[in-house]
């Protein structure tokens, strides 16, 4: 291994603020690190890899991974930053994992990697304590790296400093791991396992580079330079188009505050993936795609092809930034009441767009998006919900959330006593009308046998495999009778928290006394909401008044004639 020092490329270099190029300077939301202790010959690790690239998938742009290879199960790919991170998060057993090196109980930072899903979704409620950006650029010839980050901190940052970290990845790579076929047989290609997010380097060493100004509006830049050897350890880099950059801030050693992918430079926009859109506690879908800008100048005026629709979406994206467009919308309310499958696939290309007074075109660059996927039954309640445990019924949690209402009516989490029972459960919202049942298991290992809805008549409504259960979230049940119980809780979580759509704006936000509520559907209720789901405020048009509230962040909830809107605010 060997690493190119430049003194035009390794100075450390601390500028005012306007000299910050392409790193934002609004307060957002917390993204999400995941790293996983793994090994090729750990049998039950093709379980983690699983959990994680789900936990990827559902947050796509949020959430990200580093694979690290250590201990007594890595045969291959071991790292030799891996002892000192596996120590800090005191892993016990394969696979573990951490999420943001928080510590979520027993003031240990790890977790079990299934448990990577609902720990991302809590990190990402939070306000980032500091925006992180990043270039990178490789010379194919001279297999240079150049890595440029840049750090802002929209307030105060938490303690006196913070590690910057710049790591590099490498994808895509086929070979052996013991159980993949048997727990991960999706990840298997033509009789390899594709082993995806191994850590290869530390660009700034074990643990970071330190940021001594962390005050409110500080900047801070740095660029690396790195040339990539064709074998690190005993694992060949043949193709540079494999290799990624993650650069993420901590606290101290620990702490992760925020979290990107280095953006590769490049001459044009392009998609980088799509996803449905859409909120916990509606029947309306916003597909997006995420359109990135590797150019150094801002592109406008995105032109798409949508379902072969010529159309036009007048968004601009920074230079070296990603931003979501969103290209359709969709309600389940169109659907008929019956029993069905439903969903709908939109076609999407990004065609051109306007940056330095210029027409851009773009071709070969377009992808399908599937959205609105989910399972209808309508039927007279009670319903009756059984799930038969395996051994570690703690790790399943479910709950039925009403739409009417955004109200969590049942949130259950299995009992250490019903390992290996089939256990019934009666669903008797108070109020007839549509829910949403959602189940998650954390160990991502599935159950004993299956798991089936029942009506008031012990008609079969659903049954499947528990096996493949990790994270169910498309059923939803139009209980035609009211029931007993009412409700027990506020829903507040956001399946999409990174994919608002960008017409619907609050302002001011942030908001220091009164927030205002754009005209469109009947207003019937505004909730503004903590990160517990408290409501804290609360009105029934389209102001609120917030200036009794701490300063930090909440979520507002919009209920109107038309469904439900959820954004998140800050109050100053």
């Amino acid at each position: 291994m060997r690493k190119l020092i430049l003194s035009a490329t390794m100075l450390l270099m601390t500028f005012a603020l306007q000299a910050q190029t392409f790193v934002s300077t609004t307060p957002g939301s917390r993204n999400v690190l995941v790293e996983e202790f793994t090994g090729v010959s750990c049998q039950y690790c093709p379980l983690g890899h699983k959990a994680v690239d789900f936990t990827l998938k559902s947050f796509p742009g949020r959430a990200f991974a580093i694979n690290i290879h250590q201990g007594v199960f890595a045969s291959q790919f071991s790292t030799q930053w891996g002892n000192a991170l596996a120590n800090q998060a005191g892993v016990q057993g394969y696979p573990s994992a951490t999420v943001n090196r928080h510590a979520f109980s027993s003031g240990t930072i790890q977790i079990d990697p299934g448990q990577s899903y609902p720990c991302a979704q809590q990190m990402m409620e939070q306000e980032a304590k500091v925006n992180v950006a990043a270039t990178m650029d490789i010379d194919p010839a001279t297999r240079l790296m150049v890595v440029r980050v840049e750090v802002y901190y929209p307030g105060n940052g938490p303690g006196d400093i913070n590690m910057l970290n710049v790591a590099l990845v490498q994808n895509n790579v086929l070979g052996n791991q013991t159980g993949g076929s048997q727990y991960y047989p999706e990840n298997m290609v033509n009789g390899q396992y594709r082993h995806m997010h191994i850590l290869r380097h530390l660009l700034t060493g074990q643990w970071g580079d330190t940021i001594h100004d962390v005050r409110a509006g500080s900047f801070f830049t740095k660029e690396y330079a790195y040339v990539v050897p064709r074998q690190i350890g005993d694992l060949a880099v043949d193709n540079l188009d494999d290799l990624s950059v993650l650069v993420f801030v901590c606290q101290d050693r620990k702490e992760v505050l925020n979290v990107c992918e280095a953006i590769r430079k490049g001459d044009k926009a392009y998609i980088a993936y799509g996803d449905k859109g859409g909120y916990e506690c509606s029947l309306d879908y916003h597909p997006y795609v995420c359109v990135v800008n590797p150019t150094d100048r801002p592109v406008s005026d995105l032109r798409f092809e949508i379902d072969g629709t010529n159309v036009v979406r007048h968004k601009t994206i920074s230079p070296y930034t990603a931003d979501t467009v969103q290209v359709a919308s969709y309600s389940i309310a169109d659907m008929p009441a019956a029993h069905g499958q439903y969903g709908e696939t939109v076609s999407v290309r990004l065609a051109g767009y306007t940056t330095g007074g210029s027409q851009v075109n773009v071709s070969d660059n377009a992808l399908s998006v599937d959205y609105a996927h989910v399972d209808v039954y309508t039927a007279e309640g009670p319903l009756t919900l059984s799930i038969k445990y395996d051994s570690y019924p703690q790790e399943v949690t479910f709950t039925l959330a009403g739409l009417a209402d955004c109200q969590y009516y049942y949130r259950v989490e299995g009992a250490d006593g019903d390992a290996g029972r089939t256990v019934d459960y009666t669903l008797s919202p108070a109020t007839a009308g549509l829910y949403r049942l959602k189940l998650v298991d954390v160990g991502a290992d599935g159950l004993n046998g299956t798991v089936t809805v029942a009506d008031a008549a012990h008609n079969t409504l659903f049954s499947r495999s528990g096996r493949d259960l990790m994270v169910w979230d498309n059923y939803y049940f139009n209980i035609t009778t009211p029931g007993t119980d009412g409700p027990i809780g506020t829903v507040v979580g956001i399946d999409e928290p990174a994919t608002q759509p960008a017409e619907w704006n609050v302002w001011p936000n942030p908001v220091s006394d009164v927030l205002h509520i754009p005209e469109g559907p009947e207003i019937r209720r505004v909730d503004v909401l903590d990160l517990s789901g408290r409501v804290q405020a609360t009105s029934a048009d389209g102001e609120v008044n917030v200036s009794a509230l701490p300063a930090g962040l909440y979520i507002l909830r919009v209920v109107t004639a038309e469904g439900v809107m959820v954004k998140k605010i800050i109050k100053q």
